[in-house]
């Protein structure tokens, strides 16, 4: 009786290794034969981050939308506050159709707090100090719009606020 210890080799003389069900092992091509309809179903997925740096790398507003089957008609969406070293989280948000996938930025009327807009109805707010995030009722009056998370062409960004030229 011959035995092989390495782990590329067959030790079909061992007792008990041998392939028990009495079915021939899965081929190599058999294998992939299967997997491909598994390939084809997460092909159409889609995963889009856009970031606004608000001072420096460190300390930002990131937006992940996602979009987890091809037949999906909305996406999954979260908010990840950061302020490095201080504090970095992330926040789910509501599920969004695909054509009202938008979050509009505003300033939160005092220092690193802002306001988003999911769509045209739906309002958070968030601290960038602590990281702190809640869901709000629609402001009495709508803030100073700082810029939108959007598609522009075919790439999911943050397409900040045109300001208007001075005067003077």
């Amino acid at each position: 009786m011959v035995m092989y210890w390495c782990r590329c080799a067959q030790v079909s003389a061992w007792p008990g290794a041998s392939n028990d069900s009495g079915r021939p092992p899965m081929t190599r091509h058999l294998r992939t034969l299967l997997l491909l309809p598994l390939a084809a179903l997460l092909a159409g997925c889609e995963i889009d981050t856009a970031a606004w740096m608000i001072e420096g790398k460190e300390h930002a507003l990131i937006i992940n939308r996602e979009r987890p089957y091809f037949w999906s008609d909305q996406y999954e969406m979260a908010v990840v506050v950061s302020r490095m070293p201080t504090c970095q989280r992330r926040f789910d948000m509501k599920p969004a159709r695909l054509n009202t996938a938008v979050v509009t930025v505003f300033d939160g009327g005092e220092p690193n707090r802002y306001l988003l807009r999911q769509g045209s109805s739906r309002w958070y707010a968030v601290n960038t100090n602590d990281c702190v995030f809640a869901v709000i009722e629609k402001p009495a009056t709508e803030p100073a719009p700082i810029g939108t998370f959007r598609k522009k062409g075919e790439e999911f960004t943050f397409v900040p606020v045109k300001k208007d030229a001075d005067p003077s």
